[in-house]
């Protein structure tokens, strides 16, 4: 692997690139440091970040089967997505809305 700094904007600027690259929605850390070139480990860091300050969410009721390296086991990883930003609310048209009865 190569030497690069993983941060949660490295990882975050990657998973954009790889949902953009590849047309899906989803993706799971080691599809995210497969991309970037790095170890999976320090990526789990900065997505645990990046889903604690709601850059990203898990995808509900979705997980990836995996296989481990040495005995083959199954166990499933968790898939997640870039979470839509809310953007501030325009209160302006909520007064006219609710306190006007949509009149002007």
């Amino acid at each position: 692997m190569k030497e690069t700094a993983v941060t949660t904007e490295s990882v975050l600027s990657a998973a954009r690139a790889l949902v953009a690259t590849e047309g899906r929605q989803h993706f799971t850390t080691m599809e995210i440091a497969r991309h970037m070139g790095v170890e999976e480990y320090p990526v789990r860091a900065a997505v645990s970040w990046l889903n604690r300050y709601r850059m990203i969410e898990v995808v509900p009721g979705v997980r990836s089967q995996r296989y481990t390296r040495q005995s083959g086991e199954a166990y499933s990883a968790t898939v997640y997505q870039i979470r839509e930003q809310e953007t501030a609310p325009d209160f302006t048209t909520l007064h006219m809305v609710f306190c006007c009865g949509g009149r002007r």
